[in-house]
């Protein structure tokens, strides 16, 4: 099939048509028109590179992902003409979302029919996720196979066998539960809310995130992963800079795309019982920062320019120079600035964490250079895992900052533990956020 956005207008056409009259003809002729030739069909059946242990007929989708450009207006249906949708319906949940997908994480969607909202989501964490070669250049270790997240689209209850033995990590949407309730055959379930609560509660309703495990058998839990402080810090911002660039649509999609009700997609909607609020979908403030701040507050008579202040609005000047830099070309429409402002910000994790490593072994050969009277042991330079401390990483508070993570959040600290153990294949001891009071660290 291919970019199948490409005749989707042309089939809605005729799907009227064909509903008024019931005559197939204007379908084959459709068909005699962009069938496949044979000898096209052998040769791209030769260049393929089919799913690993995927042999069926209906093959799940193997659509080459293509990010849009600046100078090129996206036709009708175009998957890319979503992303705003996406960045609406998810809000800061997006973030911890992109940030499984860098972790190879194999991860479903769970929605109702029409499916054509969440294939464009998959379509688009799919693009949202994918490291550039030269990125993953200094990545000892990577592949093509490992820099995009696979897309698989929509999948059904005759693909669990296919997802049982697929390798490698890939994201796919489904309106069949009863694979939500198979745990094993992913690692993160996205439940979308369903049109009927859409419609039903005026505050806002989110997805909701959940890591796999044995109890999803049974029942879902009733919280799901949140986004960071920051995270919502930084979707704000997000979306305020979108709001004044065009879109890149070939044709107007107020209707379809641009709405401005976030409950308004009610095409991305589940079976399962979930809503949301703003709160529910955010970690809350940690009390120790809350009780460190008012204390500053009380002892600096309202002056809120603290330590722990100056460290907050760093973040927040990384994150405006973040979307300025996205949205600095001229032309750029929303769904070009969107994709480099989610590829920015994996390149910065790819190359703070690298930074921290080559530091880590900067290190490492000046102590031993100094124990060895000036003998190197390449041996003890390779990439390859050690349980021993002189092997641990240690990525500071402000590598958490630079790669626009939150230093308070356990999460963020988690997450960064298995990117340098995925990518490096090392072990790292993450430092979070501290407080010092009276030049003592007191957490």
């Amino acid at each position: 099939m291919g970019k199948s956005f490409q005749y989707a207008q042309t089939l809605r056409e005729l799907a009227r048509t064909i509903v008024g009259d019931g005559d197939p003809a204007p379908l084959d002729a459709f068909w005699d028109e962009h069938k496949m030739a044979e000898q096209d069909n052998e040769s791209s059946t030769q260049d393929a590179q089919p799913l690993e242990g995927y042999q069926k007929t209906r093959g799940l989708s193997t659509t080459s992902l293509q990010t849009p450009s600046t100078n090129s207006a996206l036709p009708p249906h175009h998957p890319a003409l979503a992303m705003s949708q996406l960045l609406r319906a998810f809000g800061p949940l997006i973030f911890p979302l992109v940030r499984a997908a860098l972790l190879q994480k194999r991860i479903l969607m769970l929605g109702e029919a029409p499916v054509e909202t969440t294939c464009n989501y998959v379509y688009a964490v799919s693009i949202f996720s994918s490291i550039s070669r030269s990125v993953a250049a200094n990545v000892p270790g990577s592949d093509r196979s490992n820099l995009y997240l696979r897309p698989l689209f929509n999948v059904g209850v005759s693909d669990i066998p296919t997802l049982e033995h697929l390798e490698g990590s890939w994201i796919a949407c489904t309106t069949d539960d009863v694979l939500a309730s198979k745990p094993h055959l992913f690692d993160m379930l996205v439940i979308l809310p369903s049109s009927s609560m859409l419609q039903k509660h005026t505050n806002k309703t989110y997805p909701k995130i959940i890591h796999s495990s044995p109890e999803l058998s049974k029942q879902f839990p009733k919280q799901g992963l949140r986004a960071t402080q920051r995270d919502a810090r930084r979707a704000t911002a997000l979306k305020t800079s979108l709001q004044s660039l065009p879109s890149g649509a070939a044709y107007d999609t107020t209707d379809r795309y641009q709405s401005t009700d976030d409950n308004a997609s009610t095409t991305t909607t589940s079976s399962v019982n979930t809503v949301f609020d703003h709160k529910e979908a955010v970690e809350p403030t940690p009390w120790s920062v809350i009780a460190y701040t008012s204390l500053i507050w009380w002892v600096s008579a309202g002056d809120r320019r603290s330590g722990l202040m100056e460290a907050e609005e760093l973040a927040n000047e990384q994150d405006e120079a973040l979307l300025r830099d996205s949205l600095a070309e001229e032309g750029t429409t929303k769904e070009v600035a969107i994709v480099a402002y989610f590829h920015r910000l994996s390149s910065l994790v790819f190359e703070v964490l690298g930074g921290a490593i080559r530091r880590h072994e900067n290190r490492y050969r000046d102590e031993h250079d100094e124990e060895q009277e000036g003998v190197r042991d390449e041996q003890a330079l390779l990439l390859t895992k050690d349980n021993s401390d002189d092997n641990v990483v240690e990525v500071t508070a402000e590598d958490i900052g630079a790669m626009g993570l939150d230093i308070w959040s356990e999460a963020d600290r988690k997450f960064v533990e298995e990117m340098v153990r995925l990518w490096w294949n090392r072990e790292a001891t993450v430092r979070g956020g501290s407080i010092e009071c009276c030049g003592v660290r007191i957490m």
